[in-house]
């Protein structure tokens, strides 16, 4: 009876073993493609399927990428699981990351996908005697319903402040820290999907968030700590930094048109921030964003894509990274963009400083607008970005990029206009992955003869979507 007993828990226990779980199954599969990627004869090929495995995979991979700039190049681990089921996909985002500065970020982002199944439509081929007698097949491009859930951490050791406006001069300059978490949500929902309207890829966007911001004055940083130059009128929200509740509508359109030559990617969003303690820094802002890229092959790199967390960069919902390619296959493009930011506060109520806008170097975002200024070089509660952009592909993952940035900050929206626009360029080659650049070395030049060196790692991997704002 003893062997019986043994014999049926030894057989139970190797089913059970059997039974892999899908987080188990994705480590298996993770584990033996790294094995063949980074293991066996050296080739160049072998050092961009390892760099691929290490840097990409899921569920476990490194992070990378610039934390905010003056703050460094950070690096950590990435853990990205997901769930399927057939209308719904579930992707957790949980990454780390810490530079030598000890600035850091952490964060975990859900994202919720509404994957309906689809029917694919082929156009018939055209009959002889027509135009033209190819088959030409075509799928639709599907828009998906997402909803995201993220908490975000972050602490920034050195950003500068010159004051507000657009006169101030490099001699304000001045260095503060700030930590913020942010804690919320945002949604995104195509509309009009089935209908003539359609080719206008209209969705409504919405977002509720939680931020709690920290902000100080460290001294040893090369520059007079914030506290020293500037106090609560010069630098609004400098004494006291209240929590806020911040809620966000808008309204995105992205068509394709003229055959895929022209393609159009415009946000307007209308944001409130309300101070939960302190109405005076409570204020409401607009943005407007309108992005116009001209294909040069009629092909475009596929930027972020919605479905997707900033450590994920898969082509479609459920589908792992692309390999890194080195196609000799050319893609550029001619890009012009209008930025435009404006802000409304009540009287005796102030936009906080740290949720201002910024022209010059790179943003708190990563974002770099009039590169050839110092980072964080013009600040205010308004601003005004237009930027003629090209980009196109060298040589497998290398490329060139040139841009020229003409832009201005205002304190007030009835100076937000195209009079005394500070202008730069810049220019330098970039590392490309999955068909966008991710990694650039630029030279900026313009703006009353300033220039600045740039290396900026973008802070979402490979197509990965964006993470929250931090203004």
């Amino acid at each position: 009876m003893r062997w019986r007993i043994l014999v049926v828990l030894l057989l139970t226990s190797a089913a059970a073993a059997g039974q892999e779980s899908p987080l188990a199954a994705e480590f298996r599969i993770e584990g033996e493609k790294m094995r063949e990627g980074c293991t066996g004869a050296f080739s160049l090929g072998k050092i961009g399927t390892c760099a691929n495995e290490l840097f990409t995979e899921h569920p476990l991979h490194i992070a990378i990428g610039s934390i905010a700039p003056q703050n460094g190049f950070g690096a950590g681990l990435a853990f990205v699981p997901h769930y399927t089921t057939p209308n719904w996909r579930m992707t957790w985002d949980f990454d780390a990351i810490g530079a030598s500065s000890a600035s850091w970020r952490a964060g975990g982002y859900m994202k919720i996908i509404h994957t309906p199944k689809e029917k694919i439509g082929v156009i018939k081929p055209v009959q002889p005697g027509a135009s033209s007698g190819k088959k030409k097949s075509k799928v639709a491009v599907h828009d998906y319903t997402v909803f995201n859930l993220y908490a975000q951490g972050i602490g920034l050791n050195k950003l500068f402040y010159y004051g507000e406006g657009p006169n101030t001069t490099p001699a304000g300059q001045s260095v503060f820290s700030e930590q913020q978490a942010i804690v919320g949500g945002s949604a995104i929902v195509p509309v009009f999907q089935k209908s003539s309207l359609s080719k206008l890829s209209l969705s409504l966007y919405g977002e509720m968030n939680g931020r709690f911001v920290t902000i100080g004055s460290p001294s040893g940083q090369g520059s007079p700590p914030i506290g020293e130059l500037y106090n609560n009128t010069t630098a609004p929200g400098l004494a006291t930094q209240p929590a806020f509740v911040q809620f966000g509508e808008g309204i995105r359109m992205k068509p394709n048109l003229f055959n895929n030559h022209l393609q159009l990617n415009y946000l307007f969003t209308f944001q409130q921030f309300d101070a939960t303690s302190n109405s005076t820094y409570s204020f409401r802002r607009w943005v407007g964003d309108f992005g116009h890229v001209f294909p040069l092959y009629g092909k475009t790199p596929p930027g972020p894509r919605q479905f997707n967390g900033p450590d994920s960069c898969a082509t479609a919902p459920g589908d792992t990274c692309p390999p890194v390619s080195y196609s000799i296959n050319r893609q550029g493009a001619i890009g012009v963009r209008v930025l435009l930011t404006e802000s409304i506060a009540n009287a005796g109520s102030v936009v906080p400083f740290y949720f201002q806008p910024t022209l010059g170097g790179g943003d708190i975002n990563g974002n770099t607008y009039l590169a050839s200024y110092p980072d964080y070089r013009f600040r205010a509660p308004n601003l005004l970005l237009i930027r003629e952009s090209f980009e196109h592909s060298i040589w497998g993952p290398f490329g060139f990029s040139f841009m020229a940035d003409q832009g201005k900050v205002a304190l007030t929206r009835g100076n937000v206009n195209f009079d005394n626009l500070q202008h730069s360029f810049a220019a330098g080659f970039t590392i490309r992955a999955g068909g966008s650049p991710m990694v650039y070395f630029l030279f900026a030049w313009g703006g009353n003869s300033t220039s600045h060196n740039i290396v900026n790692v973008d802070t979402s991997l490979l197509g990965g979507a964006a993470r929250p704002s931090l203004f």
